[in-house]
């Protein structure tokens, strides 16, 4: 379901029931579903920072809605964790990747206006697949299994340029630069520095004649500047604390302007929305949330690329520096849209626990632990 955004309250109805039923496993078999991991506290503190803006609100119910979503998001996180530990085998994290690598090739004709689904969503969802999908072309050496990922990455790559999404485009540019950069291959960097020039240089000049006029238009740009310079004075004006967390507390806040800016050209309007989920973060929640927010995706890069370098298992190797991309995609996809939100959202927190729970021995070995005294417990109570 998480390909299809409008039936996301159907996705989050069965992830709560899915919960409901492994928190009452735990509780039978006496197994602790509290799992640590890496990213604990920055997840924690930008959590526990934006409730605590939310009395400091322009509108506080909304942003506790808000706030409700996010925890919603940190619940799918640890759930993904306590299942994939409690499997203790590889093959679940294949099965995962396997629906997302299928995912891909199923919609692969979903475009803008089709049912369920837009543009949007099309390319952050590419976004998050396509690093998983060259993982699994370089992993798996059976000839169908390589054959069919090239098969549905091709496919994937046509649907990203289709989606016209220059803010998709700059997303995999960025995980092409962090990826050489985490590699240590600065010939790769300058390689994509020089096809990204080209390709742009490509656009202008196509522009010149006729063709693809739309694509370098800049009045996204200007109309985003403009908004964006707004959501900086409401959090010049209120920097702790913020005006309230959540997507619409901009158009709250603005609607007036709005209205205002109906008859004007486009590159003059104000935006319904920040269009950028860190000026999101920072106006809503203030200076504290968007360091947190940062630093809980600093996190997860630098803890999946350092235990990248110290693996010896080539299949690890290569899903660990497939999450870290990602998340390196997703945080860039975020500069233009507010995109942490959803059912996307949620896939991603499900491949970071894929990522994370692929940690030999940091996570495994401690869950193994409690398990052990969990199961030496009940034991010697029979």
């Amino acid at each position: 379901m998480s390909f299809f955004p409008r039936l996301f309250h159907s996705q989050e109805y069965a992830f709560f029931f899915l919960l409901a039923v492994a928190l009452c496993l735990a509780w039978v078999e006496r197994i602790n579903p509290w799992i640590r991991t890496p990213i604990d506290l920055p997840l924690f503190g930008f959590v526990g920072w934006v409730l605590c803006t939310v009395p400091f609100a322009a509108d506080p119910a909304y942003s506790f809605s808000e706030w409700r979503k996010l925890v919603a998001q940190v619940l799918v996180f640890y759930w993904a964790m306590f299942v994939l530990r409690s499997h203790r085998r590889i093959e679940l994290s294949r099965q995962i990747l396997w629906t997302v690598v299928l995912g891909s090739w199923r919609d692969r004709l979903v475009r803008a206006g089709a049912p369920y689904s837009d543009y949007n969503w099309l390319t952050t969802y590419l976004v998050l697949v396509i690093p998983i999908l060259i993982w699994w072309v370089v992993t798996h050496r059976e000839f169908w299994a390589r054959a069919l990922g090239t098969l549905i990455l091709i496919m994937a790559g046509f649907a990203q340029v289709a989606s016209y999404t220059r803010a998709g485009w700059v997303a995999h540019f960025a995980q092409a630069v962090g990826f050489g950069l985490m590699a240590g291959r600065r010939r790769l960097v300058i390689w994509v520095l020089a096809g990204a020039i080209v390709m742009g240089g490509g656009l202008l000049a196509a522009s010149e004649i006729g063709y693809q006029r739309d694509t370098v238009d800049s009045w996204t740009i200007s109309a985003r500047v403009k908004t964006w310079r707004l959501g900086l004075q409401q959090a010049a004006q209120h920097p702790l604390v913020g005006v309230g967390y959540g997507n619409d507390t901009f158009f709250k806040l603005h609607q007036a302007e709005l209205e205002a800016d109906k008859g004007k050209d486009l590159a003059e309007r104000v935006l319904p929305g920040l269009h950028n989920t860190f000026a999101t973060v920072l106006m809503g929640s203030g200076v504290p949330a968007l360091i947190l927010f940062i630093w809980m995706f600093v996190h997860i890069v630098s803890t999946l690329t350092r235990e990248w370098r110290r693996s010896t298992a080539a299949e690890t190797q290569g899903l660990l520096v497939a999450v870290a991309v990602v998340t390196v995609g997703f945080a860039t996809r975020n500069l233009f849209d507010y995109m942490f939100a959803g059912s996307l959202a949620h896939l991603f927190w499900i491949l970071v626990a894929v990522g994370l729970c692929s940690l030999r021995p940091q996570i495994s070995a401690e869950a193994g632990a409690g398990d052990l005294s969990s199961n030496e417990a009940a034991r010697s109570e029979h």
